[in-house]
């Protein structure tokens, strides 16, 4: 006769979030898709914030993960237009120049100087899906 003891089953995982990524360093952009991908998000890159503002036409996106420093139109510009035509769009500034960018974005926006870490990316990411409608509290 065996007896199965039962195992405490880990917390359930957070909601696959859809990112759109604006990165016009394609490196950059297949390195941050890919490892949005692995941490069971689904990532779709553009390399200009036209382009986001395109994507964001056609798809729905819970997040947006931009680059400050863009051709063209800036990234803060870009968090600027979407949230108005998105305001439940969750928005994640990454930049190279270092804390003195945040005080130029918007106070609901998350901000990752660069270079960040995969434990700093999924700590907002995990924020973010728990402020989503229909989270557990």
């Amino acid at each position: 006769m065996t007896t199965s003891l039962s195992h405490p089953q880990p917390p359930a995982r957070p909601t696959a979030l859809r990112i759109l990524v604006v990165e016009d360093n394609l490196d950059s952009q297949h390195l941050v898709c890919e490892l949005l991908d692995a941490l069971g998000h689904q990532a779709q890159g553009v390399s200009s914030a036209e382009l986001a503002l395109q994507a964001l036409t056609q798809q729905e996106f819970e997040v947006l993960f931009t680059d400050v420093s863009l051709p063209g139109m800036s990234g803060i510009e870009l968090a600027r237009q979407s949230s108005v035509t998105h305001p439940a769009l969750k928005i994640i500034f990454a930049s190279g120049y270092g804390a003195q960018i945040s005080k130029n974005v918007a106070s609901s926006a998350f901000f990752l100087p660069k270079p960040y870490d995969i434990d700093q990316l999924q700590q907002i990411l995990d924020h973010i899906c728990e402020q989503l409608p229909g989270a557990a509290q």
